[in-house]
């Protein structure tokens, strides 16, 4: 026997849980899924090698702003090769006006 709120187990025989005054049930209901949060992502800047990418990414996290790069990784592949396509660097879409005065006041060109 489980107490639904609390979840502690008791002996059979026991029909209330005597934390949370309420009947017990047999069995407790299955926990929910974990499910990911959809973050809507939106392109800040784009650069050419993956360096600048992660000096920018770095100031954006140290100001409290989650920041991803994307790119068509060439430049892993031939060290020598810059990035076809450029890394883009994205952040979060409520994120995104504070990120630009972040590299703004950095001296970034946006």
């Amino acid at each position: 026997m489980f107490c639904p709120k609390c979840k502690a187990e008791y002996k059979e025989g026991i029909l209330r849980c005597t934390e949370c005054d309420i009947d017990l049930v047999f069995e407790l209901p299955p926990e929910p899924e974990d499910i990911p949060e959809y973050v809507d992502w939106e392109h800040l800047i784009s650069f050419a090698d993956k360096y600048e990418a992660d000096l920018a990414q770095g100031l954006l996290e140290a100001n409290d702003i989650e920041a991803v790069t994307i790119s068509d990784d060439c430049g892993s592949v031939y060290p020598s090769m810059t990035y076809v396509h450029g890394i883009r660097l994205m952040v979060k879409n409520e994120d995104l006006e504070v990120a630009k005065e972040v590299l703004l006041d950095a001296e970034y060109k946006l």
